[in-house]
């Protein structure tokens, strides 16, 4: 009976081991995550207040699932992530204790799950930073490349000799004809002047002349319209910055939302450049940059703060940063990014091409808005294609011509649902505007003087 009762128990003790073991496999493997699903994610929901190996806004997250084991638990570590608040609240004592570290800092509750905190600390634990890439030799080249341009001053000066040239030899030939005609005998009148000679020439060859003056006159005038048609155009535009702020860092490898630093975008006729507050959101914390270079440019914010990064403390001692104003419109012309950005939906990279992969700010050319996301996944065919200049009037006609309108899908007592249900009492005007199976903005009124001019 007691062989019996010691063969049971070492089977259950075995059953109970088993059990164990595949609990761990299971936990752990839950754990794993994928890093190429954590880095989309972790740049989405993260990015914006933390780096995954250094303290940014909020703490280093490389290590941060192991220190909540090891400090409360793994099951609170993923309710931290989820909703710090609810933790906190719960009396967890390391939970308050990061909250008081970290000054009492709310962190923003994200929508993710179990599965998807899995992929992100993933892609932390995996993460390794990228060597900086020294700056070319030579001075910065332009991000459009370099552009040969010919000088213009050249090809005049150029012509005016050639003219002097064919003036001098002419004279030469009528000197030539009026000596053979005095050896041969003939009657040779006077020398005339060289102006009396053009006189006569022309008025023998009165056809020919007024033919040629009345196309020189459209000529000149044609490359006058042409040269005043380019006055207010910037295309290319990028003017050098107080702090050479980089886009493509902040918005690419990190990928901040352009809307957390021009955050009245939503809300406002302009975008608004991001106060020196903004920037010490992260800065306060972050105060090396991948290279001497970008560190000198931190320094620059933390002046403009009256910030010490040695003592962590404010001086109240600010000096504002003269940001160099880089998209202008004429003082005439009326443009709201809420109405564009809220109403019509339209994405930044529209107007301002792939800020992701810029630095300072630079007005885009009609090739490098055409060119954005050629290939990107996201990459949409039907958007529109520009032949104008940027920022012209042209530019925005295009836009309003080609633009579409979704009346149907408008949320009800919308500006759009309003006009819908308007256009479904006319049915022969909305059947109109369908006939290219869509609604623009400029049927919409998107061509009418007042809509963009005081």
């Amino acid at each position: 009976m007691k062989i019996l009762n010691e063969s049971l128990i070492k089977r259950f003790m075995k059953l109970t081991l088993g059990l164990i073991a595949v609990v761990a496999i299971s936990s752990s493997s839950n754990a794993q995550g994928d890093p190429a699903k954590g880095e989309g994610l972790f740049k989405a929901n993260c990015a914006a207040c933390h780096f995954p190996d250094k303290n940014m806004t909020g703490p280093a997250l490389k290590g941060a699932r192991q220190r909540w084991i090891d400090n409360s638990s793994e099951e609170n570590f993923y309710a931290w992530v989820k909703n710090s608040q609810s933790v906190i609240a719960a009396g967890d004592p390391y939970a308050n204790q990061l909250f008081n570290d970290w000054g009492k800092s709310v962190m923003t509750a994200q929508a993710v799950n179990n599965d998807e905190i899995d992929h992100i600390f993933a892609y932390i634990e995996a993460y390794a930073p990228k060597e900086a890439t020294p700056p070319p030799t030579g001075g910065p080249v332009p991000s459009g490349g370099v552009k040969e341009e010919t000088s213009s001053t050249f090809w005049w000066i150029l012509g005016g000799v050639l003219l002097l040239v064919i003036g001098a030899v002419g004279g030469v030939r009528s000197q030539l004809q009026s000596l053979q005609r005095k050896q041969a005998g003939e009657v040779v009148e006077e020398d005339a002047s060289v102006f009396q000679s053009a006189r006569k020439w022309a008025w023998k060859n009165r056809g020919f002349v007024g033919i040629a003056t009345v196309f020189t006159v459209i000529l000149l005038l044609a490359l006058g319209m042409k040269d005043l048609a380019q006055i207010g155009v910037f295309e290319d535009y990028k003017p050098e910055q107080p702090i050479a702020y980089s886009h493509e860092l902040h918005a690419g490898e990190m990928g901040i939302d352009c809307k957390y630093c021009h955050n009245a975008v939503t809300k406002s006729k302009h975008a608004t450049i991001p106060t020196v507050n903004v920037c010490m959101n992260c800065h306060r914390v972050v105060h090396e940059g991948q290279n001497e270079a970008g560190t000198a440019e931190i320094a620059k914010i933390h002046e403009a703060a009256g910030y010490d990064a040695t003592t962590n403390s404010y001086s109240g001692e600010t000096k504002p940063i003269k940001w160099v104003k880089v998209h202008n419109l004429p003082d005439h012309v009326y443009f709201n990014h809420s109405q564009h950005v809220e109403v019509g939906g339209i994405d930044c990279k529209q107007c301002h091409g792939n800020m992701k992969k810029e630095t300072v700010g630079r007005v885009m050319t009609t090739e490098d808005l055409n060119n954005v996301g050629v290939t990107d996944e996201d990459y949409d065919e039907n958007k529109v294609k520009f032949t104008k200049p940027t920022l012209t009037m042209g530019w925005c006609i295009e836009c309003h011509r080609a633009s579409s309108v979704d009346l149907a899908s408008a949320p009800e007592g919308s500006y759009y649902n309003m006009i819908h249900e308007r256009l479904l009492k006319d049915r022969t005007t909305y059947e109109r505007y369908l006939e290219d199976d869509m609604v623009t903005v400029a049927e919409l009124g998107g061509l009418e003087c007042a809509k963009c001019h005081y």
